[in-house]
């Protein structure tokens, strides 16, 4: 092997076990498929940075095994929001700091970029869990009330560990050269559907009988800075939810416990947003 070849090979092999020993690119996978887009793979954990532990239970939620309570079971349903991902310590997230706030059971189940539709199909493919749920709780955001997410990237969601954590690493937080394109292929694509319907029928649907459910609506940054936006991106979909069957809808971005000073990028919420949402959701001001 050439002397400069030989140089860069080891150069490479002290990266990447320097990589791997940091423990940067230790993420979740996940499962991937035309019904619902994409999902965390069940029964797996890891530790981003050997700080912020993460799991995935054999429900596909944020949190350790399902097993109900005695007292209210809580699913939280929602996108990157509910998820908090890598920035964010596993006490930071949105669920464990709802459960210490409130002392129930707070079951999360959340992916990145997930809309209504894809939260509804998970819901109608696990109806065990809809059976032990005493309350649901949505989280939407503007983004929300469109098409089923689909699946088209592995730097996004990827579907199975790196083959050089490095290149991955370099890829996701320096430079990408293999952008991700937006194209989703045909074995990846969600069916078409109304949301609006959707929802209806699962809210009327028998298994939904005696329960409870909430819609908190989150606005990003530039929404919470302009009333007249949020207004026109988010709040104009009380209506439509109410007409779907749910009765209590809470408008966060009127909430004066949120503010600007909540979130760690220009949607997401910070720890201490966290916190604030956490009371928020606990104590809602009814719209």
């Amino acid at each position: 092997m050439p002397p400069k070849l030989k140089y860069l090979f080891l150069a490479f092999l002290i990266l990447e076990i320097g990589t791997r020993l940091t423990r940067i690119s230790d993420f979740p996978i996940y499962d991937a498929n035309n019904k619902i887009g994409y999902i965390p793979q069940k029964n797996q954990e890891g530790k981003f940075l050997w700080t912020h532990n993460w799991i995935f239970n054999e429900y596909h939620m944020g949190t350790g095994t399902f097993k109900p309570s005695n007292a209210e079971d809580i699913l939280l349903i929602g996108d990157s929001i509910v998820l908090g991902g890598n920035p964010l310590k596993e006490s930071e997230r949105l669920g464990p700091t709802l459960k210490r706030k409130i002392n129930l059971e707070v079951w999360p189940i959340s992916a990145g970029s997930w809309g209504i539709r894809n939260e509804l199909i998970y819901l109608n493919s696990n109806p065990y869990v809809v059976k032990n749920i005493d309350t649901f709780i949505f989280v939407w955001n503007s983004g929300d009330f469109d098409k089923a997410s689909s699946w088209s990237c592995e730097l996004t969601h990827p579907t199975h560990p790196p083959i050089s954590a490095f290149l991955y690493t370099f890829q996701k937080y320096v430079y990408s050269y293999e952008k991700c394109t937006g194209e989703i292929e045909s074995k990846y694509l969600v069916p078409s559907g109304d949301w609006h319907e959707e929802l209806k029928a699962f809210i009327n649907s028998s298994a939904m009988k005696n329960k409870k459910v909430i819609a908190f609506l989150y606005p990003d940054i530039n929404e919470q800075k302009d009333a007249n936006l949020m207004k026109k991106m988010l709040d104009s979909h009380i209506n439509e939810i109410h007409e779907a069957g749910i009765k209590d809808v809470v408008s966060i971005g009127h909430d004066p416990r949120w503010g600007l000073n909540n979130y760690r990028d220009s949607i997401h919420s910070s720890g201490q947003g966290n916190r604030v949402l956490a009371d928020i959701i606990a104590n809602p001001q009814l719209q």
